[in-house]
């Protein structure tokens, strides 16, 4: 008998509400101990998870997007407990890479089924991603997305033309295996899923259990080229040899802002730091991912 512990963002609290009853209806029938909590913003969500974590239950399962997964799973680096994912966010990276259901029922199937894999996870300085940490014009992408009052689909691609108006590529150097690399890029994200959200993936061949990060740069580039990449990006089509792209796999490297800040998104939400530098590397194997 297991004790499962479910935390969900009621951002579609339609979807919220109508997965709270199919868990109710789905444990009726067993005999593991189950407990649905509510939060109320990211940073209850984390203290949710570390309550969760105090009570010594067996799984702690996320029911959200991406964000919602990187915080709760903020807390379960190298411990015991096993992170089940009931994806109701928009993108659903994460759970697209490991194939999780969509359908609530066989995602609960999936969680008591107790199939689990060891996943990398990314640090940025004292913070953990686990699908992937942008910095080029999908950092002004996720901006606009959380500043629209469309979510969804439709909220993606209007936040997505916004990002081309009002993007200016930042100027970086970046150590990376004894190589330092200066770039002022239209694109700078590391992977470690092969999906960043509606089934599309920049870095198709990614890899969560080979203790490697993957670094996508499209460097500054005209606006119809840059889109050109992008239709194939969307059509499931490799751009690895394409001209002012590069792919470099990694373990570690640091990143120099021109700037006394830096802005990024990490597993989709937005983040500001004022300083210029950050670190970052991968932990093999971090956390346990019920698939």
């Amino acid at each position: 008998m297991n004790k499962y512990y479910f935390i969900i963002n009621p951002v579609n609290k339609a979807k919220a509400n109508s997965l709270e009853i199919e868990i109710h209806s789905f444990f009726s029938y067993r005999k593991d101990e189950y407990q649905i909590s509510f939060s109320n913003n990211s940073m209850h969500l984390k203290k949710l998870a570390t309550d969760a974590v105090d009570q010594k239950v067996d799984v702690i399962i996320a029911c959200g997007g991406d964000g919602t997964v990187s915080e709760i799973g903020q807390v379960l680096i190298n411990k015991k407990i096993k992170l089940g994912i009931i994806p109701i966010g928009s993108g659903n990276g994460i759970s697209g890479h490991f194939k999780i259901p969509n359908n609530f029922i066989k995602a609960l199937e999936v969680i008591i089924g107790e199939s689990s894999k060891k996943m990398d996870v990314g640090k940025v300085d004292n913070r953990y991603f686990f699908s992937n940490i942008g910095f080029g014009i999908e950092v002004e992408f996720i901006r606009h997305y959380a500043q629209s009052k469309t979510h969804g689909l439709f909220g993606y691609l209007a936040s997505f033309l916004k990002s081309f108006a009002s993007y200016k590529p930042p100027f970086f150097d970046i150590k990376v295996e004894n190589k330092n690399i200066s770039i002022k890029p239209h694109v700078l994200m590391i992977a470690n899923t092969n999906k960043q959200g509606y089934g599309v993936g920049l870095y198709p061949n990614a890899k969560t259990d080979d203790g490697i990060l993957n670094m996508i740069i499209i460097n500054k580039t005209n606006i119809f080229y840059l889109n050109y990449l992008i239709v194939l990006v969307l059509l499931g089509l490799s751009i690895e040899k394409k001209k002012n792209v590069q792919y470099i796999e990694l373990k570690d490297l640091k990143i120099i802002s021109k700037n006394y800040y830096i802005n990024f998104q990490i597993d989709g939400e937005f983040e500001f730091i004022s300083k210029n530098e950050l670190d970052i590397s991968v932990i093999p194997g971090g956390i346990d991912i019920l698939c």
